[in-house]
């Protein structure tokens, strides 16, 4: 009798364990997240991008300066019979170039460009090569014919010969990328001469050494 009482006080205390356990399970599993609203999330994302955002600015300017250009003398004026290579010039015989904006305190601007609107002169049957310095071929260039809107690095100048004009010359000058006054560096070489001349010319109101 005592015995199967034992059992049976066994048998219930187990259930009793049992039960707390499972108890305990639930109370510790029971707790689960509360899902959030439809279209809501617990996650931050970015906004998408719109197409203004990723638009690129388009900016507008004049071209650099190109390559080389041969300007001959079906390409200058030969009505220059009464130009006077001792009067307004920058003399680099037998180039002259007309200076009408050298050292100007009130330079020419076309939107960011300045222009320095200075026609080149040669001599009869002479050929001359000029060139900017290298290290200001990609803001300084030269122009030598009517509404380039762009400059060259580099132009040879082949002047008709004495019995069309004595002194062939194209409408022209410099530009200059920028509104600050620079110090222009050229070199001239000058066809059947030994050496080259290496002017500088200032754009704007700057003083310069007369050559580099």
């Amino acid at each position: 009798m005592s015995g199967g009482t034992r059992g049976r006080s066994v048998s219930g205390f187990g259930r009793l364990i049992l039960s707390a356990a499972l108890l305990a399970v639930g109370t510790l599993t029971g707790c689960t997240p509360v899902n959030p609203p439809d279209g809501a999330s617990t996650v931050g994302t970015a906004p998408p991008s719109s197409s203004s955002d990723s638009a690129t600015p388009v900016t507008t300017s004049a071209a650099p300066p190109a390559g080389h250009y041969d300007a001959g003398c079906r390409q200058g004026q030969k009505d220059a019979k009464d130009f006077d290579p001792t009067r307004q010039v920058i003399s680099l015989d037998p180039l002259f170039i007309r200076d009408n904006f050298s050292g100007s305190a009130t330079p020419q601007f076309d939107g960011a460009v300045q222009w320095m609107k200075d026609p080149f002169f040669v001599r009869a049957g002479r050929t001359v090569t000029v060139t900017v310095a290298p290290d200001q071929q990609r803001t300084v260039g030269l122009v030598a014919e009517y509404g380039a809107r762009e400059g060259n690095t580099s132009i040879t100048f082949t002047a008709c010969p004495a019995s069309a004009t004595p002194y062939t010359w194209w409408p022209g000058g410099f530009l200059v990328h920028g509104r600050d006054a620079v110090c222009l560096r050229l070199t001239v070489a000058v066809a059947g001469a030994e050496g080259v001349r290496k002017p500088v010319i200032p754009a704007g109101d700057i003083a310069c050494p007369p050559s580099w």
